[in-house]
């Protein structure tokens, strides 16, 4: 008999006998997530400018399976002793907010009536308009925004997340953000992969889809590796070795703390080709966010498949 708690990551054990012999498989709790993209524009048509492709989407939403569940032939995989298989995967939403059956599938186009949207400290028209006013349901949806990140305080911006609330990690506040404002933003020019479709817009060395990787791992309640500070500042997982400052480009043998950095974690700040690992206690983090924290646990979809 095969039993799902959701809620529990957990193995299940399957018997099932054939010429009366006897066979024990064993299941892995999967968590899978129901993703909607905002794609925000200034009236271009589909596949120009800010108006990204159901392609390019469909390209990101690749790389977040590849890298989440550690996928051997991709980008994602390493080889890593710490390097961890989160079981995590994302899927494009099939029926909008009043059930309706989407013709491209998690894909919500925003004609948002401007060419820029910026992010600064004072006013954030992206939280205090666009994110209000064009959120479905968190509970039910993960909500990307994409968007042209435009303004001073935007210019070297590639995205940003809201952090998971109530989840009881150390180094999370209890209260990280509003339900009308759940989500990630990525600037639609860093969005999916140049490796798997001809999409001009993305820039490199950030063209492979790691900076949504990225937000979505602190949506998931990951710190930066280098714990946003000196060698006294952690993120709060003991397989991450610490660090005194984020690293850039692809750095080797870098040593700023007593041990030799995780520079391919995909909480660093290093260039997408360079990123390829969560490891067994960011996963951890991950998992307890999923199963604790207020609009994740009902967003979460249970599933199990068999550990070969």
């Amino acid at each position: 008999m095969k039993q799902l708690i959701a809620g529990a990551a957990m193995v299940l054990l399957f018997l099932s006998c054939t010429n009366d012999s006897s066979e024990t498989v064993e299941y892995q709790t999967i968590y899978r997530i129901p993703v909607v993209v905002h794609v925000v524009h200034n009236g271009e048509s589909v596949g120009s400018g800010a108006n990204i492709s159901s392609a390019q989407i469909k390209s990101q939403i690749d790389v977040l399976n590849e890298d989440f569940r550690k996928m051997t032939g991709t980008n994602g995989f390493n080889q890593n002793s710490d390097g961890a298989d989160t079981l995590i995967e994302f899927f494009l939403a099939t029926e909008g907010p009043n059930g309706e059956t989407l013709t491209e599938p998690g894909i919500d186009r925003i004609d948002g009536g401007r060419a820029e949207w910026p992010k600064g400290f004072l006013r954030n028209p992206i939280e205090t308009t666009l994110k209000p006013f064009t959120i479905w349901d968190p509970e039910k949806y993960f909500n990307i925004w994409t968007v042209n990140f435009g303004g001073f305080a935007s210019r070297d911006l590639l995205g940003y997340a809201q952090f998971p609330n109530m989840s009881g990690l150390s180094g999370l506040n209890v209260d990280n953000g509003s339900t009308d404002t759940d989500g990630i933003v990525i600037g639609y020019k860093y969005f999916g992969s140049s490796q798997k479709g001809n999409f001009p817009n993305l820039i490199a060395p950030f063209d492979l889809g790691r900076t949504t990787t990225h937000e979505v791992g602190h949506w998931l309640g990951l710190r930066h590796i280098w714990g946003d500070g000196d060698c006294q500042y952690d993120d709060y997982c003991l397989d991450t070795p610490l660090a005194a400052e984020p690293s850039y480009g692809c750095p080797t043998n870098k040593m700023t703390c007593e041990e030799l950095e995780m520079v391919e974690n995909y909480m660093d700040y290093t260039d997408d080709g360079c990123m390829n690992i969560f490891t067994n206690d960011q996963t951890e983090r991950m998992h307890t966010v999923l199963e604790t924290s207020p609009r994740r646990k009902e967003l979460v979809v249970f599933g199990q498949e068999p550990i070969y």
